[in-house]
């Protein structure tokens, strides 16, 4: 398999707080380095915008769960090629990302689809273990048949989970909370 290069779509999380009044928002930012393979990734939008979240109403000890959001994910390469990806954050807990200190989120692959067709996502080196989400240290390889399968193009809606604690919203002075990461794609081999 030719090496690929490093392929980056950055993720950013943003969140302002100020007394009573918070806003939240992802941000998706892509970069791509030059790479052997030539493949591009990217997302569809820059910013997942969660809107404003009113502290008074939100407070408490539970984490409050801000909502699913989903951007498109899509990678081009010239040449069909294996597909395996990750993406590089900050963990929680091992099984989420840290969104600041008193945050998460999840992301999942949802409908992938290489070359057109509907495929499955396993973790690269055990294909027996079917995952869609991508979980901090974890990597992806896109199988039909049950083996890793080559194509020019590699699609998936990529599902954002986000939680603060509710102790994080109920702040009363402007906190700027910072999470992010990005994908990548990497040698399935």
């Amino acid at each position: 398999m030719k090496e690929l290069r490093q392929l980056v779509a950055k993720v950013c999380g943003i969140g302002r707080y100020s007394s009573g009044i918070s806003a939240a928002l992802v941000s998706f930012l892509w970069a791509v380095e030059a790479s052997a393979a030539q493949c591009r990734i990217s997302l569809s939008q820059p910013v997942v915008d969660y809107g404003l979240l009113r502290g008074a109403e939100q407070s408490g000890s539970q984490d409050v769960f801000l909502g699913k959001r989903t951007v498109r994910l899509n990678v081009v390469c010239p040449e069909a090629t294996v597909i395996a990806m990750r993406f590089q954050g900050v963990s929680a807990d091992g099984q989420r990302y840290a969104w600041g200190r008193h945050g998460y989120f999840n992301l999942t692959l949802e409908h992938p689809l290489l070359d057109g067709r509907p495929v499955e996502l396993a973790h690269v080196h055990n294909h027996a273990t079917r995952s869609t989400g991508l979980q901090p240290g974890q990597t992806l390889v896109v199988l039909a048949g049950g083996v890793p399968a080559t194509g020019r193009t590699f699609s998936a809606q990529v599902q954002v989970d986000t939680w603060l604690s509710g102790a994080a919203i109920a702040v009363r002075s402007k906190t700027v909370v910072e999470g992010g990461g990005h994908f990548e794609l990497v040698p399935a081999g």
